[in-house]
């Protein structure tokens, strides 16, 4: 199964979301890491089929998503960022309802909507109305609701926000599982929950793909920029105006242990660190303070 992405562009007026994109993917987990605002939700929004590009096309096997139409949609899965629920639905109901609306019926229905409600742990909760579901369960759902068809090609547009840190760890096995036969595009500027799952990162920054690649490559690309030193707090302000800033500790009253970047040692007590995802995406991302 091949995925092909080829001079996508997408333009909301004057700004342009998604730029030229070209991109090949066949089985396994993309993770699209990218900041708010980096046009991540609107070519998510164009491979799932619910919005059209300005210009460019997706194929699959070679055949344009639009001609290929409820064969496409049969094989999809998609969450959305803000998936919408019927709040009066019990868990059961809503997934039933999706079942209809994915020509999904009789014992199979009832099979697979038991199935994925074990799996994202809400069986016990099945007959509740989503009204009455915290973040982290309604998440879950919708998580279900995108699994129901079995699909070949999973799209989740920031699929754990709202998880708690157990229910991440589910969610990264479940994609773990799945991913040896499906095409799984997971969207997130969650770092953490990229490093155990993904197979090949995307960092996405202003409509446009900037790097590619396993984690190792991505890291390796920036080893030797990486530091870390021990400052006076009061320093702190002025580092920033000099360098993009990582994680800062404190190691007493007076000081702290910040991580940096700079291309070339920057200080004679400064101790060079292994990168890791972090990095990469502050690489990316941070901005040196210009206050």
């Amino acid at each position: 199964m091949k995925l092909e992405i080829i001079g996508l562009t997408k333009k909301y007026g004057e700004k342009t979301a998604v730029n030229n994109l070209n991109l090949s993917l066949t089985c396994g987990v993309y993770a699209l890491l990218g900041a708010n605002g980096s046009g991540k939700t609107t070519l998510m929004r164009m491979i799932a089929g619910v919005l059209r590009p300005n210009s460019g096309k997706i194929c699959l096997n070679g055949k344009e998503i639009g001609k290929l139409d409820a064969e496409y949609r049969n094989i999809l899965g998609y969450l959305p960022q803000n998936f919408g629920y019927y709040k009066d639905f019990s868990a059961e109901d809503f997934l039933y309802y999706f079942c209809a609306l994915k020509g999904i019926d009789g014992t199979y229905r009832k099979e697979r909507t038991e199935e994925l409600l074990k799996y994202v742990d809400l069986y016990s909760e099945r007959k509740k109305k989503i009204k009455t579901f915290s973040g982290g369960m309604r998440q879950r759902l919708g998580i279900a609701q995108a699994l129901l068809n079995n699909p070949s090609i999973l799209i989740l547009d920031e699929p754990t926000a709202g998880l708690d840190p157990k229910e991440r760890i589910r969610f990264r096995n479940l994609m773990t599982e799945m991913s040896k036969d499906r095409i799984i595009i997971y969207a997130t500027h969650i770092v953490s929950d990229i490093s155990f799952i993904a197979d090949q990162i995307l960092i996405m920054k202003k409509g446009e793909i900037v790097a590619e690649g396993a984690m190792k490559e991505l890291t390796d690309k920036i080893r030797g920029t990486v530091w870390n030193v021990k400052i006076k707090k009061e320093t702190l302000a002025t580092m920033q105006k000099q360098f993009i800033i990582g994680e800062a500790v404190a190691e007493s009253n007076d000081y702290i242990s910040v991580r940096l970047f700079s291309a070339e040692k920057p200080f004679e007590d400064a101790k060079s660190c292994e990168p890791d995802l972090n990095d990469v995406y502050l690489s990316y991302f941070g901005e040196v303070s210009n206050q």
